[in-house]
């Protein structure tokens, strides 16, 4: 079962006052902030990372480069773990049917959070997943493909691992061995690796090259 979990305001103020009034920690820390009766846990890792990337898209989308076009703030209960995406495309592009999009997820599990909460050395390191994905459509998929792995190859510095899932749509009216028009194409950045507090600087980057690659996506394949 996964519940969505409310949104955290726009504000970047809320967020850098969130991580200015951190202290500094080693691996993790036990501290608890009494609240009547109540022991409220400091934020984690993945709030923090979370916070400042979501306010680091939205400066962008205020500014007119992009538009935010979807968001999710997920715990799944059966796995105790959590999940933040957010999809976005150009600004430019937001009305068009065919509009290629790019998608940034934050996850971190039950093993990570309890490492972090109970200073117990139970993950090494401690942080969240990163993954990146652009959603766009292909006519050739044994040509586009290629083009497109070699694109993002050239724009990350071949250092996240690519994959693309591709497939079709199918309606009712749909018959074989007709031909689609086009194909649904999920592209994959995964970096196979943690990420931490210490990579908070490196997300203005990392949102850069997702805007630099969707533009490019967009030049159409070679």
């Amino acid at each position: 079962m996964i519940v969505p979990v409310a949104p955290h305001p726009r504000k970047r103020e809320v967020f850098f006052v969130l991580l200015a009034n951190r202290t500094e920690r080693g691996h993790a820390k036990e501290k608890k902030l009494r609240w009547g009766e109540h022991a409220v846990f400091d934020p984690i890792i993945f709030d923090n990372i979370k916070v400042v990337l979501e306010g680091a898209v939205y400066d962008r989308d205020l500014d007119g480069q992009i538009a935010v076009t979807d968001r999710a703030d997920l715990v799944d209960l059966a796995r105790y773990s959590r999940q933040f995406r957010i999809r976005f495309c150009l600004a430019e592009d937001a009305a068009r049917e065919d509009v290629i999009a790019a998608e940034i997820e934050l996850g971190t599990t039950l093993v990570d959070i309890a490492a972090e909460q109970l200073a117990q050395p139970l993950a090494e390191p401690v942080g969240c997943t990163l993954c990146i994905h652009f959603f766009l459509r292909v006519a050739e998929p044994q040509h586009e493909t290629q083009w497109i792995a070699s694109v993002l190859d050239d724009i990350w510095g071949h250092r996240p691992r690519i994959t693309q899932f591709v497939g079709v749509r199918l309606d009712k009216q749909w018959s074989w061995p007709e031909t689609p028009h086009w194909y649904e194409n999920k592209v994959t950045l995964d970096f196979q690796r943690k990420i931490g507090e210490r990579n908070i600087e490196d997300l203005e980057q990392l949102i850069d090259l997702c805007v630099a690659s969707l533009i490019r996506l967009r030049s159409g394949s070679g």
